[in-house]
């Protein structure tokens, strides 16, 4: 009986090791991609800026307009970055799943290493450690588990397109960046 929950706490386990480094990936690319997000669009919005200063019908009547509703977009998107905080989340998934490994591997060679009197006292304790180890951080989402299976979901599909998200808000540093690269060549 005792051998039977071993492989159980061994098999969940190693699934929630997997699961946990999908999320851990998942923050990860969330966090690169919206910061270079904002970093374009903080950029391409000053330069705009600039330009517009200089030339002032370079983006048409409305120029001036559009670089003030640029700039609060700017920053109300930096403000809710910042507080999703995916990088220090991305660092704590890591610590997670890095734990969690360690306590698939020790359920996993647990019978081996000690005597069957001592069996049921070290899987409750590695029971417990396996429970406080999932407590330390968030819990991954259904997405992560999926993609740790390898499996195509509703769950999977709709993280892919916030994947994606951050890299189409690139567009609108490319679309500011175009008149002004035009007037600047034309200029010199």
């Amino acid at each position: 009986m005792v051998l039977e929950d071993v492989k159980r706490l061994e098999d969940r386990s190693y699934k929630t090791y997997l699961a946990r480094v999908q999320a851990h990936r998942r923050l990860t690319r969330m966090h690169v991609s919206w910061n270079t997000s904002l970093i374009s669009l903080s950029t391409s919005t000053t330069i705009a800026s600039t330009g517009q200063l200089v030339e002032p019908k370079m983006y048409g009547a409305g120029g001036n307009a559009l670089m003030v509703v640029l700039a609060v977009l700017s920053l109300v998107v930096s403000l809710v970055v910042s507080s999703v905080n995916y990088g220090a989340r991305a660092r704590a998934m890591e610590a997670s799943y890095k734990r969690i490994q360690q306590i698939s591997l020790m359920a996993e060679r647990l019978p081996r290493v000690v005597g069957a009197d001592e069996l049921t006292q070290r899987y409750v304790e590695l029971q417990k450690e396996y429970e406080i180890a999932v407590e330390a951080s968030e819990n991954h989402v259904s997405a992560d588990h999926d993609r740790a299976r390898g499996v195509l979901s509703m769950a999977t599909a709709k993280h892919f397109t916030l994947d994606v998200l951050p890299y189409l808000t690139l567009l609108i540093p490319v679309l500011l960046m175009v008149p002004f690269v035009n007037w600047f060549f034309r200029v010199f």
